[in-house]
């Protein structure tokens, strides 16, 4: 499959679950596509999480099973209204099963038009652009980020396609090998991709890398959209131009896409690019009783995919309840605050075993700080111009001014035309935690600021997400409003004439049309460099991963030993990308260290790798406490690739140099500064030859060992 192919399969795979289950229970069609992504995602969440309590793999034949039950659960959940809306045979069963006005929020009104040829706009421009730049990247699709988490999520992404296990609280099988110690990751983003790859035929790196380009392409431009619905509680002609030019602006924010994907944070930019559509599903709930339970699922898409995004689902439906329901209720202030309550409770219920498993890692999360936090004596500055982390680095002539200005005229279009007060205050209040996560602000409200950064890692670059959001949401509203200035649209609701009122509102829409052909490529042409800069910044350096070490992989693949055991090495030097590369058992998986503390295998086999095979005091040829320490964990080979990922992390030198006359090892491959060593215990003297053979004739780089090689019988 090519990948322009399979990005245009991915789409439909990812977004066919949701539809689905939203139609069937009861939601219409346009607002049901709107808000597939995160109910698919709540699916696959929960089906990792429910079949990871098994003995069953989850794979695209358990994860139909989760399909058909939850599809059951939506057919009860219409049934149920249907039944009450019969009560007394007042009416037929189609008009239970259909209730109000047919026609109105279905796919035959023409309100979704403009908005979802916005989203198409945007979704285009972020797909095309960013597969275009991955594809003459080298390696192509199989191009390994050197980034410092996207390791990380490549490796996961192989164990659940590997293994079958995709629970986020069973992560620690995949970071601890030696101790399984518990370990809680939100996997939903990664069982989502692993899904998509088996269905694809793709391998794991491929996989990832246009799975996550289809995921926030098409979620990005879809929140933007919803949000502007929800920001002006209305779906007139104002609401659906700015919902279009809204989902094509955010190509424009270096701190959306851009930023996100250059410091490898997938999962969170993906789980933040749901948030607007999830607050949407949840504001329309006064008015439509039947989107609950989807509204739930797409709750439990965002946890699932990362919880970080709660805080800002919360804060958006939280202030849009208190500042637009309880003045003006749809059904009853009482009803309207069931309705809207109650699926975020089920939600957060459904959560809680899983919040319960990673309740020990809160502290590390929290307690995580950036440098922008010591340089800084007052945040403002930096969170209202949202010059964040990396910005003005790709970006260096990013200025907001234009953006801010329209964004105030779209604020003034909210408060005094909509009588929306929530949008400003979502804006206000995500604008004061961003700017004290850079440095705290005075009294007594920093705690409760950083409190609720916390699940951010008290990160600027991440926090300002929402607040870029609403700025871009805010400035399409402004356009929107003009537009409908300048084609004398009030004039025309004055008058009540319809003669009126459709010239105007087709006015406004060529007029809108004009403007988005204009926006689009003036956005694009503006952003465009920096984007790519950005986007291939960490994909065509050789930081952590060269095609020495792809080579290495490549042989160590050929060795039937290196299946039989596992291979350690430095975590900090990269070398366990062949994990994910081609499923080399790796013993490390991740840049930081498994959780086993002083005296573990794992810890000895690392510090002490230099004693291997060097007896003890007195008798040379005793098994010493690193020899068992090996064995155990059956390791057949070293593998040493410099350097370590951050300057802080020391080399490890006693590997990189003593490994050369360490008794118990033999370099037995070596491209470059990559080394392999075979443990000379595991293996015979002629099959350390044999091996020594193969690697030169698989392109090794000669070795001069200064000992004679000692084998193992």
């Amino acid at each position: 499959m090519t990948p322009a192919a399979a990005a245009v399969f991915a789409i439909p795979f990812f977004l066919l679950p949701g539809l689905v289950f939203n139609l069937v229970a009861g939601v219409k069609g346009p607002h049901a596509m709107a808000t597939a992504l995160p109910v698919s995602f709540g699916i696959f969440g929960m089906s990792a999480w429910l079949w990871g309590l098994t003995s069953a793999p989850l794979n695209l034949w358990t994860c139909a099973v989760s399909l058909v039950f939850a599809l059951a659960a939506a057919a009860v959940w219409r049934y149920v209204f249907a039944r009450k809306a019969r009560r007394g045979g007042r009416i037929s069963w189609r008009r239970a099963l259909f209730p109000g006005e047919w026609k109105k929020g279905s796919i035959l009104d023409p309100f979704w038009l403009l908005p979802t040829a916005g989203v198409v706009a945007g979704s285009w421009m972020l797909i095309s652009d960013r597969l275009g730049w991955l594809v003459r990247a080298p390696h192509g699709t199989y191009n390994i980020v050197q980034g410092w988490d996207v390791q990380w999520h490549a490796n996961l992404v192989r164990f659940i396609m590997d293994t079958g296990v995709a629970s986020p609280t069973r992560m620690g099988e995949l970071q601890n090998v030696e101790t399984h110690a518990n370990l809680l990751y939100p996997s939903a983003f990664h069982t989502g991709i692993a899904l998509f790859g088996e269905a694809a035929g793709l391998d794991p790196i491929p996989a990832l890398n246009i799975g996550m380009i289809v995921l926030t392409g098409i979620a990005l431009p879809i929140t933007a959209a919803c949000l502007a619905f929800a920001f002006t509680r209305s779906r007139g002609l104002t609401t659906q131009i700015a919902a279009g030019l809204a989902a094509i602006f955010v190509y424009g924010a270096p701190q959306l896409a851009w930023v996100s994907d250059f410091v490898g944070m997938w999962p969170y930019l993906f789980a933040m690019s749901l948030t607007g559509t999830v607050i949407y599903q949840f504001t329309r709930l006064p008015a439509r009783h039947a989107g609950a339970l989807p509204a739930t699922v797409g709750l439990l898409g965002v946890l699932t995919a990362h919880p970080a995004a709660l805080t800002v689902v919360v804060l958006g439906v939280g202030l849009y309840w208190l500042t637009s329901t309880l003045i003006s209720p749809e059904r009853g202030r009482l009803a309207d605050t069931v309705w809207m309550a109650a699926p975020g409770a089920v939600a957060a219920l459904m959560y809680l075993p899983q919040v319960f498993a990673g309740s020990a890692q809160a502290e590390e999360v929290s307690g995580w700080a950036t440098k922008e936090s010591k340089d800084f004596d007052s945040g403002w500055d930096i969170a209202f111009s949202m010059q964040t982390r990396h910005v003005l680095e790709f970006f260096p002539d990013y200025d907001a001014t234009v953006w801010l200005w329209l964004a105030g005229f779209g604020a003034l279009v909210c408060l005094l035309w909509r009588r929306q007060v929530w949008p400003v205050l979502f804006y206000a209040l995500s604008l004061t935690i961003t700017a004290n996560a850079i440095a705290p602000v005075a009294g007594p409200l920093s705690g409760l600021l950083t409190l609720a950064g916390n699940l951010h890692y008290n990160t600027a670059h991440r926090l300002i997400f929402p607040v870029v959001l609403a700025v871009l949401v805010a400035a399409a509203i402004g356009v929107a409003a003009m537009v409908r200035l300048f084609t004398l649209a009030p004039v025309a609701t004055r008058l009540g004439s319809k003669v009126w009122l459709r010239g105007t509102g087709v006015a406004s829409i060529s007029m809108a049309l004009v403007v988005a052909m204009i926006a689009a490529p003036t956005v694009r042409d503006t952003a465009v460099a920096g984007a790519q800069s950005a986007f291939l910044d960490t994909r065509v350096e050789d930081r952590m991963v060269s095609d020495d070490d792809r080579a290495a992989w490549d042989w160590l693949a050929t060795q039937p030993a290196a299946w039989a055991g596992t291979i350690f090495g430095d975590p900090a030097d990269g070398h366990s990308w062949g994990y994910a590369y081609n499923g080399l058992p790796m013993l490390s998986r991740h840049y930081l260290w498994p959780t086993g503390g002083r005296g573990s295998n794992t810890d000895i086999a690392y510090w002490q790798a230099r004693e291997i095979g060097e007896g003890l005091r007195g008798n040379a040829d005793a098994e010493n406490v690193v020899d068992r320490a090996a064995a155990e964990l059956g390791i057949k080979f070293y593998m040493v690739s410099p350097s370590a990922f951050w300057p802080f992390q020391l080399e490890r030198l006693q590997m990189q140099r003593g490994f050369w006359t360490s008794r118990g090892l033999t370099p037995v491959y070596r491209k470059g500064d990559v080394v392999i060593f075979a443990v000379n215990k595991e293996f015979t003297q002629d099959e350390l030859e044999r091996m020594l053979a193969d690697a030169r004739s698989h392109g090794s780089d000669d070795l001069y060992v200064e000992e004679p090689v000692q084998a193992g019988q």
